[in-house]
């Protein structure tokens, strides 16, 4: 609750799991819970229970119907509630409904389910009433009715059974309403009975059978409507102890025995019409408990249902008034019932079944609201009422040095709390005309100073100071006559601090600080826009850092650094714009922890780490985390420290814990046994003992943070459905039995879902799955517990799936489901063998086929063969002819049409002869081979200038060009059209000198060529070359192939073409026999390679005056031309 909530009930008064823990670890950890629990909080005073806060399933859960006969936890985790209606299976998430339904097989033979038991095996024993006994199938989720081996029914059809208890051997033990006790072994199916017979007092005293209980000796307690029987299940005799126990009771005749247990003490407890009755092993003494109207620590009812001893010791009495929890030392019951303005209470006061699963929980079911739970480790936190019954909304603390913790309230003033006990020791009130009593009873702060004195805030009565010896108060309030009157009625914090002086925030009128020795107060005025001082009157929170500063956090005005010596003040504030200054201007909470670091607690803004020093404020600067970074809320209303140095936070949304180094952020809410999820502005403190108190609107947590409690127990994991098309997949298995996944090709969408079962807090639960062979890691799913695949490939695959618990425990090993996708049936091996088959058998008819076909031929070739010799003269005549033709067609198909000059296929052919040539010679004689420059010439304009005049213009060019390769070129050199406009010459025997210089010839011909296109008009344009030797390296002829070296020309022609109308070429070097990555290095980073020495580079040294770029493309009439060209 923030100060202007507050504010406004002011006005309203008047203006202004894993694997399944063994019993011995479930023991230890419960009797932990009890010790802790106990050391959170205080010793329990006789006013008040502890506080139990019950999640409900009822109706709105989805519960069919709300009278929860039975509960049971079986062996996989799942936990099941027997209801007048139907089974239902709880998986922490959703409750899924079994109900009987007529002319199925494998379904329940009857609707109400009055008892359950699980057994080792899987198997989920279910007794009905007016059903006999069924089991349930793990493995297919049918139920099978109980047939023994003789083929008796151990129990008639129309039997109505009142318990199961499967004892230490395995056998189940059936208690009847009109038949007895039914003994079965589990094992043989033998059966035996046991029932009242009037003639032999050894036998049962009723024959109507309420509940069996099995006790340390290996003894059976039955519950009759007579009373209690001992049973030995070796001899079958009975002993009755009804009659002792009816008179014990005061009643006159036998009492109906709803309950019995025996207690890790040998005791044995019966729950009966009468009340509850104690027979102790020690002796023969029957204590009996009882309920008495007004008397507090009895029963709340004499209506005994249900009785549990949990695993810490303690015993549970379910009522029809209630849920007791015994309190063995004081010998009273502490009661828990329905409060119908507490959510969080018991849903219904008629409890008629108890059951502590294997993580500890508390199952309570009721007769019409369905089951609550709760959870014994909530206690941990040591949730306490306020300290008077008439208000529970805690708004602040302090303690003194006598074991007293007071307790400051909304409505209900003080109490003093003792510490050793938890009782109060006193309540403060305020009395209208009493001025020495309390002067209101809206306590908004509290504080004890240095000589023991406890200091009072309050809303809007001022600041008090209680008297120790007369327990007076003494009232200081505002008068605007004195100087030195508090500035304000309404106190926000108190702080005394290292000099030992008292420090006042107000409501109203700012920071005030207490004269002991005048008795009154130096106020500090608020500054005026420009000046310095407070900019606020509105002080929330006070702290004293390491250097002496004060830090004032305020209602709207941002924090506030005051220097107390110099009077001086630094004002912070949030600026939008800035992520660095504060996060909000309602600072709720300052705090120092241990190492002098300061934290701000601000309303929507988060929590504020400030960095940076307090003497340099120029350079302080603001680290926020909020909700983004996992706190519970970003309105933060306390901060403390606890021992380890982390900083626990109380919010609107629950409690937080942070650790300044890492940064990490755990948040604790009410079904943790938080008092709310809200707390209270200014309700924090730490005792000297390192206890920890937050308060709320609920009472108030008390815990050591190094104690608390957490469920360390890994949660199972179970795969709850298998769909195929968002339905059901059909299998003999229920999805939770299922081994491994078997799909077809068809099957393209699959769902599947899994839970962790883990009941404490479901929501909270965490998941990743992965499915090995399609997935790349493990997805982080949260709260989500489900995933759905489509069109999966065919293959083997392993669907895995971790969980981890409220408490961040994660069961590494999870759930692992292999998953098996079938092929198509045309994607088989079989099929591949079908259509192998199919091939060699279409390659033999073929091959047959074509036998006879051959020999068809060759008979027809035989008559054939006058004629050809008859027409061999003639045939050699025209092949001479067609050998003629061939040449000339060969000779055209090495030569461009349009230029004369050799093609791309010409150029290839004699530079594939000429490197064979020389690799031959050099193999034979050892000498180096020759060496030639591979040219690759491009003409600079060609395109715009088909554009402008036809693509006729552009081959009239290309065949003049040609004209001066003829010429430019030796006899013995390869000239060819290379495609396009781009021409290639070989350069035989030649270095790059050489081709340095027939590269200008070439450039400065085709650059001064007049292009003449026909009609009158001409063109210029210009060529770039680009070239490179080879071999491309001496020293390493094989290094490159003419292919490439060719490349690398083409390379060369690219740098050239940068600058048009020049040219560049080069060969390697000894240097650049790595020719890895060279091909791509020469177009990427030429520079670096001409500095490492790799390349010998030749470069167009001059730019002739008449280049084609000082003139326009295109062409004009020779007339047009200016003179001289």
């Amino acid at each position: 609750m923030s100060w202007e909530r507050a504010a406004g009930r002011c006005q309203a008064i008047q203006p202004c799991r894993g694997e399944p823990r063994t019993r011995a670890a479930r023991r230890a950890a419960s009797v932990a819970i009890a010790i802790v629990a106990a050391g959170f909080g205080f010793t329990r005073g006789v006013e008040a229970a502890q506080p139990m806060h019950f999640t409900h399933l009822g109706a709105d859960a989805g519960l069919a119907q709300g009278g929860v006969m039975a509960i049971v936890e079986d062996s996989q985790g799942f936990l099941w509630l027997g209801t007048e209606d139907g089974l239902v299976r709880y998986d922490g998430y959703a409750l899924r409904h079994l109900i009987r339904q007529r002319g199925v097989p494998g379904s329940l033979p009857n609707n109400w389910i009055a008892a359950l038991a699980s057994g080792s095996d899987g198997r989920l024993w279910i007794g009905t009433d007016g059903g006999g006994v069924a089991w349930r199938d793990p493995m297919t989720g049918r139920f099978v009715p109980l047939r023994p081996a003789a083929g008796e029914a151990a129990v008639s059809p129309e039997e109505k059974v009142r318990a199961l208890h499967l004892d230490h051997a395995g056998h189940l033990w059936i208690a009847t309403r009109t038949a007895g006790l039914v003994e079965v072994d589990a094992v043989t199916a033998q059966v035996r009975r046991f029932q009242h017979d009037e003639a032999d007092g050894a036998t049962l005293s009723d024959d109507g059978v309420l509940a069996v209980a099995e006790g340390h000796g290996g003894a059976l307690w039955v519950a009759t409507h007579l009373g209690v029987d001992r049973l030995d299940p070796a001899s079958g005799r009975a002993e009755r102890l009804g009659l002792r126990i009816a008179a014990a009771l005061g009643a006159s005749g036998p009492v109906q025995a709803n309950a019995v247990l025996e207690d890790q003490h040998g005791d044995l407890w019966v729950g009966t019409d009468a009340g509850l009755a104690k027979i102790e092993a020690a002796g023969e003494r029957v204590r009996v408990y009882r309920s008495q109207r007004d008397v507090p620590g009895t029963l709340p009812s004499d209506h005994v249902q249900a009785l549990l001893e949990d695993d810490s010791g303690r015993l549970w009495v379910g009522t029809g008034a209630g849920l007791a929890l015994f309190d063995r030392r004081a010998e009273r019951f502490d009661t828990y019932r329905h409060e119908a303005a507490d959510p969080a209470s018991l849903p219904d006061d008629y409890v008629i079944s108890l059951y502590e699963d294997r993580a500890g929980l508390m199952w309570i079911g009721t007769k019409t609201k369905g089951v609550a739970k709760w959870n014994p480790r909530s206690w941990s936190f040591g949730h306490q009422l306020g300290g008077d019954p008439a208000g529970t909304a805690v708004t602040a603390f302090a303690e003194d040095g006598k074991e007293t913790l007071w307790l400051g309230t909304f409505g209900a003033g003080l109490s003093a709390i003792d510490r050793r006990t938890g009782a109060a020791r006193s309540h403060y009130r305020h009395r209208p005309n009493d001025p020495r009593s309390l002067p209101d009873d809206r306590v908004m702060a509290a504080l004890v100073d240095h000589q023991g004195t406890l200091w009072v805030g309050t809303m809007t009565a001022g600041l008090a100071r209680l008297d120790a010896g007369s327990h007076a108060f003494r009232t200081y309030r505002p008068d605007g006559a004195v100087a030195q009157s508090l500035p304000a009625s309404g106190v926000m914090c108190l702080l005394e601090d290292t000099r030992g002086n008292l420090w006042v925030g107000t409501y109203g009128g700012g920071l005030a600080r207490f004269d002991r020795a005048s008795d009154g107060f130096r106020r500090y005025a608020l500054a005026d826009a420009g000046e310095e001082g407070l900019r606020s009157d509105r002080a929330t929170a006070l702290a004293e850092d390491p250097s002496g500063l004060l830090w004032v956090g305020t209602d709207g005005g941002g924090l506030d650094l005051l220097d107390p010596d110099t009077g001086k003040v630094v004002r912070f504030v949030h600026q939008r714009d800035d992520t660095s200054t504060l996060s909000a201007n309602t600072v709720y909470a300052v705090h120092v922890d241990p190492r002098g670091g300061v934290w701000i607690g601000t309303r929507g803004g988060g929590l504020d780490h400030i960095i940076g020093s307090a003497r340099r404020p120029d350079d302080i600067r603001f680290r926020n985390y909020s909700e983004t970074d996992g706190l519970a809320n970003d309105t933060v209303y306390g901060i403390e420290s606890d021992s380890a140095g982390r900083l626990w936070l109380s919010t609107i949304g629950g409690l937080s814990r942070f650790e300044p180094d890492s940064g990490a952020i755990r948040n604790f809410r009410q079904s943790h046994g938080l008092q709310g999820d809200e707390f209270n502005f200014g309700a924090h403190f730490r005792s000297v003992t390192g206890q920890l108190f937050f308060g709320g609107p609920n009472g108030y947590n008390g815990f050591f943070p190094e104690r608390l409690l957490y469920d360390e127990i890994p949660p199972p994991v179970v795969l709850t459905a298998f769909l195929k098309f968002n339905q059901p997949a059909q299998a003999t298995l229920v999805p939770e039995q299922l081994k491994s996944i078997s799909l077809g090709y068809k099957d393209a969408v699959v769902t599947l879902e899994f839970a962790a079962l883990d009941f404490a807090a479901p929501a909270a639960n965490r998941y990743r799955y992965m499915l090995q062979g399609f997935d790349r890691g493990w997805v982080e799913a949260g709260a989500k517990r489900s995933v759905t695949y489509t069109n999966l490939a065919a293959g083997n695959y392993i669907f895995r799936v971790r969980a981890a618990n409220s408490d961040g425990v994660w069961n590494e090993g999870g759930l692992s489901l292999p998953v098996t996708v079938a092929p198509a049936p045309w994607a088989t091996w079989w099929a591949r063998v079908a259509y192998a088959l199919l091939a060699a058998l279409i390659i033999y008819w073929l091959w047959s086929t074509q036998q006879r076909k051959l020999q068809r031929e060759a008979a027809y070739a035989r008559r054939l063969q006058v004629e050809v010799r008859d027409r061999t003269v003639e045939l050699a005549e025209r092949n001479r002819e067609l050998e003629h033709l061939n040449h000339q067609l060969k000779e055209a198909s090495l030569t461009d049409p349009l230029t004369g000059l050799g093609n791309r296929r010409y150029l290839q052919q004699m530079l594939t002869q000429f490197a064979s040539a020389e690799e031959l010679r050099e193999a034979q004689h050892g000498a180096p081979p020759l060496s030639m420059v591979l040219m690759v010439i491009d003409l600079d304009y060609l395109k715009p200038i088909n554009d402008m005049h036809g693509h006729q213009a552009g081959d009239r060019i290309l065949t003049q060009v040609a004209d001066i390769l003829r010429d430019c070129c030796r006899a013995g050199d390869y000239a060819a059209r290379w495609g396009g406009d781009e021409f290639v010459v070989a350069y035989l025997g030649a270095d790059l000198s050489n081709a340095q210089v027939l590269a200008e010839r070439v450039r400065s011909r085709v650059a001064k060529q007049i292009f003449r296109l026909g009609d009158g008009r001409v063109v210029r344009t210009s060529c770039s070359i680009g070239f490179a030797r080879y071999p491309f390296v001496l020293e390493a002829p094989a290094l490159l192939s003419w292919e490439q070296c060719l490349s690398l020309a083409d390379a060369a022609l690219f740098h050239a073409k940068k600058q048009r109308n020049a040219w560049l070429g080069w060969a390697g070097t000894a240097a650049a026999a790595a020719v890895e990555g060279l091909l791509q290095a020469v177009e990427t980073d030429l520079e670096r390679l001409e500095r490492e020495g790799r390349l010998e580079v030749r470069r167009t040294q001059f730019q002739p005056e008449d280049t084609v770029d000082k003139l326009r493309v295109g062409a004009r009439r020779r007339s047009d031309w200016p003179t001289g060209v």
